[in-house]
C-alpha cells in the first residue's frame, strides 16, 4: 500500500469524476495510514467552496501566509505527499489549488507540509538531472521550522524558500536558501552540508549559524553561533572560502569580495528566530522592507532624505502600530495607513 497518490485521483475523486482503478488507488491509500482520511476530509472542505473557481489562478503565496505559522518544531513523524507529475497548463492551475489544499490539510493534521515542484535547472543544487525538488515555504509574517531527512533542524524567517533534492541525505546534503534561514546542522565529515544562496555557499563544519541572503540586492551575510563555517563565491570553489568561527559575520560583497567583522552580538543576531524584530543600524528605506516582511503590509517612505536616514531598535512581538510609533518618535516623523500602503512622512 502506498504511502503517496497522484493529485489528480483526488482531483477527480473531488469533482466526483473518479474512474474504478481511481476508486480503488483510493481505497488503497486511505488504508496505508489513518490520517489520510482526514486529509481527504480537509481537502474537501478547503477545496469544496473553490471550485467554481478551477479557470482561475490560486494565490500560493497567500495560502502559505494563512498556514506555515503553525508548524511544529520537532521532526515530524512522516510526510504525507502528494505526488505531481507534469500535466497541461489547465490542469496545473488546478493542481495549485488543491496543493494549498492539501497543504492546509497537512497543517491542520500536524505535519509539515512540503509543496512539490518541477526540477529547476538554475537552483545549483546537486541531484540527478530526473530528480525532483521539494521546496519548504514560509510566506510572510510567518516563520516555518523544519527538521531535514539528516535530523538537521531549519527555521525559515518570513518571506523565505528553501529547496533541496528529493534525493538529499542520500547523493549530496545541498539545500538551496532565498530569504533568511537559521541551520542547526547535524555534522557528517563524508557528506558536507551546504547552503547555496545567492552569489554564495557557505559549508558547514559542525555548526549552528545563520544564512540572509533574500533576493532584495543587500549583500548575503553568515553569522556563526557555534562551530564554524566555511563561506566562499559560487563560482570560486571552498577551497578559497573564508573560515567563519563562533562570533563572526562573513559577507559576500558586491564585488565579489568575502569580508569578516568578528565578535558580533550573535544574540541579537538570532533573536529573530524567537520572534524579535531587529532593526540594526538601517536606513529607514530597508527597515520598511523588514517591517514590510514581517507584518506583510506594504511600507513606503517617499520622502528620500528620511528614507536614508539610520535606525537601530529591537522589537520583540510588538504589534505594527507599536513598532511605526517608535520609528516615528524617534525620527520625527508620522505615519498613516492610506489603505493600501503605511506611508510614513515627516513630521509637520
Amino acid at each position: 500500500m502506498s504511502d503517496s497518490i497522484d493529485w489528480r485521483i483526488i482531483d477527480r475523486h473531488l469533482a466526483g469524476d473518479a474512474s474504478s482503478a481511481d476508486a480503488e488507488a483510493l481505497r488503497q491509500w486511505l488504508a496505508a495510514d489513518p490520517r489520510h482520511a482526514l486529509l481527504l476530509d480537509q481537502l474537501r472542505s478547503v477545496s469544496a467552496p473553490d471550485r467554481s473557481l478551477a479557470g482561475e489562478s490560486w494565490n500560493v503565496d497567500s495560502a502559505w501566509s494563512r498556514l506555515t505559522g503553525r508548524l511544529a518544531d520537532e521532526r515530524p513523524a512522516s510526510h504525507l505527499v502528494l505526488e505531481r507529475t507534469p500535466a497541461s497548463r489547465q490542469s496545473r492551475r488546478v493542481s495549485w489549488r488543491l496543493a494549498a489544499a492539501a497543504t492546509t490539510a497537512l497543517v491542520a493534521a500536524g505535519v509539515v507540509a512540503l509543496l512539490w515542484s518541477a526540477p529547476r535547472a538554475s537552483s545549483g543544487i546537486a541531484s540527478a538531472p530526473s530528480s525532483p525538488v521539494r521546496e519548504v515555504a514560509s510566506a510572510r509574517a510567518q516563520q516555518t521550522r523544519v527538521t531535514l531527512r539528516d535530523g538537521t533542524r531549519v527555521v525559515l524567517n518570513a518571506g523565505s524558500r528553501l529547496r533541496y533534492s528529493a534525493d538529499f541525505d542520500r547523493l549530496s546534503r545541498d539545500v538551496e536558501l532565498e530569504g533568511e534561514g537559521y541551520f542547526d546542522v547535524v555534522h557528517d565529515a563524508s557528506r558536507p552540508f551546504r547552503v547555496r544562496m545567492r552569489g554564495g555557499v557557505a559549508e558547514d563544519l559542525g555548526t549552528r549559524f545563520a544564512v540572509r541572503a533574500y533576493a532584495d540586492g543587500a549583500p548575503p551575510q553568515v553569522v556563526v553561533a557555534q562551530g564554524s563555517v566555511s563561506l566562499a563565491r559560487d563560482d570560486a570553489g571552498m577551497a578559497k572560502g573564508k573560515l567563519l568561527r563562533p562570533g563572526q559575520l562573513g559577507r559576500i560583497e558586491p564585488d565579489g569580495r568575502i569580508s569578516v567583522v568578528s565578535d558580533v552580538d550573535v544574540d541579537r543576531w538570532m533573536s529573530w528566530t524567537a520572534g524579535a524584530l531587529v532593526l540594526d543600524g538601517l536606513s529607514l528605506a530597508e527597515a520598511a522592507t523588514e517591517i514590510g516582511r514581517r507584518y506583510d503590509v506594504r511600507v513606503v517612505v517617499p520622502d528620500a532624505a528620511l528614507a536614508r536616514r539610520r535606525v537601530s531598535a529591537r522589537f520583540h512581538d510588538a504589534p505594527l502600530p507599536r513598532v511605526l510609533d517608535a520609528l516615528a518618535v524617534a525620527l520625527g516623523a508620522r505615519w498613516s495607513n492610506d489603505g493600501v500602503a503605511i506611508v510614513i512622512l515627516r513630521a509637520e
